[in-house]
Parts: structure tokens; sequence; C-alpha cells
């Protein structure tokens, strides 16, 4: 009897062990599903600029499996996008496919999902993947933070 409920407690643990990495390894990850749906603005910054929040009120950004579109009143950008997981913080890759300007550029940005806030950062006009949300002057890197829209 005893022998049974030691390999059992054994067994418990090795298995609270196999759950345990595997969470930690899943840290830092994206579910993609996530990201799906119509979000609003709560902040966005240019060059280390930040942008006046009169600017962003009426935009909307929706996000579906494959592209993400900017609408504001007067202008729409659509992006193709794929996430790369394997980067830390997660990579995301964009090509403009439709716009006022810009068709055909691609950048490579990051992304989070952060207590129901999504940030995305890259260099509008290419360049190297930033390693942290924040933009500085001269850099060329939009940051966007936006939450889901109620």
């Amino acid at each position: 009897r005893i022998h049974m409920r030691t390999i059992g407690l054994l067994g418990l643990l090795v298995l609270g062990l196999l759950l345990g990495s595997a969470s930690a390894q899943d840290k830092g990850k994206l579910d993609p599903a996530k990201l799906v749906g119509t979000w609003t603005y709560v902040s966005a910054e240019r060059d280390g600029k930040k942008i006046p929040a009169k600017n962003l009120e009426k935009g909307i950004v929706k996000i579906s499996k494959e592209e993400i579109t900017l609408e504001s009143p007067d202008s729409k950008f659509v992006f193709k996008y794929r996430l790369d997981q394997a980067k830390t913080p997660v990579g995301i890759d964009l090509e403009i496919t439709e716009g006022p300007q810009g068709v055909g550029t691609k950048a490579e940005g990051i992304v989070a999902l952060d207590k129901g806030e999504l940030k995305i950062c890259y260099p509008a006009k290419g360049g190297a993947r930033p390693k942290e949300f924040a933009t500085k002057e001269d850099t060329g890197l939009h940051l966007f933070v936006l939450k889901a829209k109620k």
C-alpha cells in the first residue's frame, strides 16, 4: 500500500513539474485569438513625441487573423501581419497592403498584450526590430497602446 501511494505521489509531482515548465515556456507568448476584435487608442507616440489624445479619439483599429486596419476620419491603412512567437517580446511582421501612402512597405515590430492593453511598436519606414516598447527622437518608431472597444 505504501508503495502504490508513493508511486501515485511521485506521478503527481512529475505531472506538476511538466505542467509548471509548460506554463513557464508559454509565459510571454501571445494567443493570436486574443488580438482579434476592435480596439481603441489609449495612447500613441511617433519619434519620441506623444500624439495628442484629440487626434486619436475618432480612430479605431480592427484586427482579424491576418490583417490590422487603422481607421480614422481622414485615412485608412491596412496591414498584413504575422506573429513570431520565437522572439521576446513577441515579434510582429507588418506589410502595408492598402493606404494613402506606403503600400508595400514592410516593418518588423514587437507586440504584447498585458492587463487588457495591446502594445505594438515598429519602425514605420523599416529598420531594426525594436527591443522595447518605447520611441525616441529620429528613430522612426511608432508605438500604439490600445484597449478593446466595449
